[in-house]
């Protein structure tokens, strides 16, 4: 009796860890997605950053510019990539990862583009937050929303 009451509670403890080790996988996974997006962006890549969406995915940009379906956020991606973030990079920060279901996560990182341009080509960086809900679909973690965001300061008095 002693040993099975041992056994039961060593396999209570080892769940957490097998569930951090799961929970560790899918963070890297959901971070290696925004990597490989932000190695598309560096291309110019529309097609590669819109790939990293889900076929029903949806992106409402910072100026409420909304794409809905992989197609049109690919679309988003090449207009934004023949102007203002032409030739650009972006980067992320390691941000935070909530894991809502298996197969679901909130993951908001701050991101930035030092080198975009206005529109009349004179320097200008974008920085901001982006909140992103993630789902895994076979076996692989994909966007489905994302809402990049500049924040703004407080409303003058």
């Amino acid at each position: 009796m002693k040993s099975m009451v041992v056994a039961s509670i060593l396999t209570v403890l080892a769940l957490p860890a097998g569930v951090a080790k799961a929970q560790t996988k899918d963070e890297a996974a959901i971070r290696k997605v925004f990597a490989d997006f932000a190695e598309a962006w560096g291309k110019d890549d529309a097609k590669s950053m819109a790939a990293t969406w889900t076929e029903d995915g949806d992106l409402i940009n910072p100026q409420g510019r909304v794409a809905t379906g992989r197609a049109e956020v690919e679309k988003l991606f090449a207009d934004e990539h023949a102007a203002i973030f032409k030739g650009s990079h972006i980067s992320f920060t390691p941000g935070t990862i909530r894991l809502v279901k298996p197969d679901v996560a909130v993951f908001t990182t701050d991101y930035e583009v030092p080198d975009a341009h206005g529109p009349d080509g004179s320097p200008m960086a974008a920085k901001g937050t982006v909140t992103s809900v993630m789902v895994k679909k076979s076996g692989k973690w994909m966007t489905f929303a994302c809402r990049p965001m500049v924040p703004q300061g407080p409303p003058s008095q």
